[in-house]
């Protein structure tokens, strides 16, 4: 067994026993789509879930300043799910957060610093943030949050008294979203089909199966197709598909489930028209687990015909994906698929590199896996740089595959165009994807941010706008909003650079970009104080970012047209950066 110093945030749902009392079924759905909702913020604040525990969990990062503007974050996004839960139960959690020694047994942690965390949570406010004093010392400063001393507190089982102090946390007010006009085309949304097997670690398996399906909608060019993050939003909510059509600007709505028991599969669907309410089929598709290609496609062709029965035969054939010949290697695909979606991208590597050990010409796991080398890179480590040129390597290989699925060639062409100089060659291959998958929304997102760094405002705000349309209630489109921001600092547009910073208020803890554009538009807005103040919160988190180092990352990065980040460089300087 090892040990090593890590941060410690433990959370549980008040009253847990009591909701389940009242609503077994309701309390546990909820509970399962929270979990699906701030997992990746875990992630993207570099934490890993170390296990769950019923109504609650346990998670690790090695930066407590880290730890705890998840928890702040996670909270928030709590929030935003209670206030559209519908008829469901309202689930609070409560969070502690502690910094200390553990013990690390296998993928478990144990010791002091775990039972002091845990003792931490229990006596939070429910939809509220405990930490001890040690986290307090660490952190104060460094976020935007301020803190309630609440003293030495007796904690059970824990033999000394421990100083601790809980987070203020401001009055949320929930916000009515803006609906979006719905499409000119036939607009459907796939929501997160419901894994119905006994083993929760097949929820992968049902998420898998669904993002196929949508994927396979999205090269229906005639169709209009809602991102997976949006319409995953809704797991675990009780909310009316008339009104999710109205949210999502959709005409129709499929839902369904999944049923694995052993080889055997079912999967079960429902097409929903959104403005009435009413049925328009459903139908059980069994099987052995090694039809599921075929049940997947049958799923498909219903839906593509339902919508518009004289539907070409060639159109529901583009839908078709190309499938790995061993399903071996398809069921690493959706581990490491989901991993991505959480942010875990140590651990989408490793399943994406199994993928392609048991297939390795399976197109898509080499594409997803190149693309991941774009989210790992970073200028100040070495095997990062050499993570990004076997990216890089993999892409090309992707593009010289005849017939690649439309997704596959969106993910390449952007490793290309973004991790090497053939910008133009890389960028022909997203657009072939737009033209071939217009609902395909990562293509959108990777123009927005290779058109930002080009310096192309234009282009840039043009497809951002359809990849937000395409993915209207993603709480993690940040990779959107950093390129509608490239777009607007090359404009010297500080309004639309405030507005995409305000909409990735989310990553200002995790993404430190978004802070380096707040500190720009403060500057040249001549608001000179704050734009100083927020430098000295970012330099106590940051300590060795200068102007030089934010100078070096820019140059690293060939893409990033002459002169788009001089504003930011003169701001950082303005405002207290070390040169």
């Amino acid at each position: 067994m090892d040990r090593r110093l890590a941060a410690i945030l433990a959370a549980d749902v008040a009253s847990f026993s009591a909701l389940v009392g009242a609503d077994e079924e309701g309390t546990l759905r909820a509970l399962k789509g929270h979990m699906s909702a701030i997992e990746p913020i875990i992630g993207l604040h570099g934490g890993r879930v170390v296990k769950t525990m019923g109504d609650g969990f346990l998670a690790e990062f090695s930066s407590v300043v880290d730890a705890v503007a998840a928890a702040d974050t996670m909270q928030r996004r709590l929030f935003e799910r209670n206030s559209e839960r519908g008829d469901g139960p309202e689930l609070l959690f409560r969070m502690g957060v502690h910094v200390g020694d553990i013990v690390v047994d296998g993928d478990d942690i144990l010791g002091d610093g775990v039972n002091i965390a845990a003792r931490l949570e229990s006596i939070a406010d429910p939809g509220g943030i405990i930490v001890s004093a040690r986290v307090h010392e660490d952190v104060d400063g460094k976020l935007d949050l301020t803190f309630h001393d609440l003293g030495l507190q007796n904690l059970k089982n824990i033999t000394r008294s421990i100083h601790v102090f809980a987070v203020d946390q401001p009055k949320l007010i929930a916000v009515t979203p803006v609906l979006p006009a719905r499409s000119e085309k036939p607009s459907v949304a796939v929501l997160a089909f419901d894994s119905l097997s006994s083993d929760t670690e097949q929820e992968y398996f049902a998420d898998g199966i669904t993002e196929d399906i949508i994927t396979g909608l999205c090269r229906v060019p005639w169709l209009f197709v809602i991102a997976r993050n949006s319409s995953f939003s809704y797991k675990g909510l009780s909310v009316d598909i008339r009104q999710i059509g109205r949210e999502l600007g959709v005409r129709y709505v499929l839902e369904g489930s999944v049923r694995k028991a052993g080889q055997m599969l079912r999967v079960s669907g429902q097409l929903i028209d959104a403005e009435t309410g009413t049925h328009i089929w459903a139908e059980n598709y069994d099987g052995k687990l090694e039809d599921i290609f075929e049940l997947q496609d049958r799923i498909t062709e219903a839906v593509v015909n339902a919508i518009a029965p004289k539907i070409r035969t060639a159109e529901i054939a583009r839908s078709k994906l190309k499938r790995p010949e061993r399903l071996e290697a398809y069921d690493f695909y959706l581990r490491g698929q989901a991993s991505v979606g959480r942010f875990q991208l140590k651990d989408a590597v490793i399943q994406l590199q199994n993928a392609l050990r048991a297939a390795p010409e399976f197109v898509e796991a080499k594409a997803l896996l190149a693309w991941t080398s774009t989210l790992v890179w970073h200028p100040e480590y070495e095997a990062a740089q050499q993570t990004l040129e076997t990216g890089v390597r993999f892409a090309r290989e992707v593009l010289q595959v005849p017939d690649s699925d439309v997704e596959a060639l969106a993910y390449a062409g952007y490793v290309v165009a973004w991790g090497s100089d053939e910008h133009d060659f890389g960028q022909s291959f997203v657009n072939r994807a737009l033209t071939a998958a217009p609902s395909c929304f990562s293509a959108w997102s990777s123009s927005c941010l290779l058109y930002g760094m080009r310096g192309d405002t234009e282009m840039a705000q043009a497809h951002g706008e359809v990849a937000l349309r395409l993915n209207p209630r993603d709480p993690l489109a940040y990779r959107v909003h950093m390129g509608l921001a490239w777009g607007a600092l090359a404009a010297r547009d500080w309004d639309g650079l405030w507005l995409a910073t305000r909409n990735a208020r989310a990553f200002a803890d995790s993404v430190r970009s978004f802070r380096l554009y707040e500190i720009t538009v403060l500057h040249h807005r001549g608001e000179r104080a704050q734009a100083r103040k927020l430098s000295a919160r970012v330099l106590a988190r940051y300590p060795d970012l200068s102007v030089s180092a934010v100078r070096t990352y820019i140059g690293l990065i060939a893409i990033v047209a002459d002169g788009t980040y001089d504003p930011i460089l003169d701001a950082l300087a303005a405002s207290g950066f070390p040169e």
